[in-house]
């Protein structure tokens, strides 16, 4: 059973027992309980959960809820965003000043990193700014800009005007295209165009997708392959771009399945 999967279960217990124990969960999920235990580790990273002697207790401050793990069932990417946002986890430190764009995945990643120190989060999506009130340490700047209520981004030349003032670190720049025609592109003009601004604001930039992004073109063009200085993604995608990266000197991240005993 791959890990997030574990996961999921794991929560859909608490959620409903409020707590449970190590030696249950073995028995139940047929791994080992050291792989429990590192399961619960994850799980009081994200503040889900305290653990206990044998086990573990949710926590009843977090807010999540049954509605939340439904709607990340209904993600058919799950697993692949979910091993995308542990890779872009450990490139991230505390104290990182960093821009995460629009888009699902970077959504999985801010979730994953709400537990890191004094980070500043750069971002024109409230959902992913949102994601960061539990975590007082964190400083995230919204630039403000006009409100599109169907993604709950901003964008427009005010967004655009105030990124200037701005540098940061990392950029992590999800995007919905990736061709050898097109290069990088997302199907939103004004996504793009913001994307762009964010582009020139870091000293590096990072691109995050699935692996169903490669070999698609999307309406609005960010610029071409070697704009990356690294990419996250998964490993199924077409061995001519792994080729590209390679002799391109890009780095290439590739998540994949977790079974017991690895990441």
């Amino acid at each position: 059973m791959f890990a997030p999967e574990r996961l999921r279960i794991i929560k859909k217990i608490l959620l409903d027992k409020k707590h449970i124990n190590v030696s249950d969960l073995s028995a139940m999920l047929n791994v080992s309980e050291v792989t429990i235990r590192r399961d619960l580790e994850k799980l009081e990273n994200e503040n889900f959960l305290t653990r206990t002697h044998g086990g573990a207790i949710i926590n009843e401050d977090n807010d999540f809820t049954e509605d939340n793990l439904n709607e990340t069932e209904s993600d058919p990417f799950i697993e692949q965003r979910t091993e995308i946002s542990e890779i872009a986890f450990h490139m991230i430190d505390d104290n990182d000043v960093i821009i995460l764009s629009p888009g699902i995945t970077n959504l999985y990643i801010a979730k994953k990193i709400i537990n890191k120190k004094n980070l500043t989060v750069l971002t024109n999506d409230l959902n992913i700014a949102s994601e960061f009130t539990a975590n007082p340490s964190t400083k995230v700047i919204v630039p403000g800009g006009d409100l599109d209520l169907s993604t709950m981004t901003l964008t427009g030349k005010l967004t655009e005007e105030n990124l200037k003032n701005f540098f940061v670190s990392k950029a992590f720049i999800e995007v919905e295209g990736v061709s050898t025609q097109r290069g990088y592109t997302v199907q939103s003009i004004d996504r793009a165009s913001v994307i762009r601004e964010m582009l020139n604001i870091t000293s590096e930039k990072i691109i995050v997708c699935t692996y169903k992004a490669f070999d698609n073109i999307a309406f609005s063009q960010i610029g071409q392959l070697n704009i990356a200085d690294k990419i996250i993604t998964n490993p199924s995608i077409p061995d001519l771009y792994k080729k590209y990266y390679f002799e391109s000197n890009i780095k290439l991240y590739t998540a994949f399945n977790s079974y017991e005993g690895g990441i």
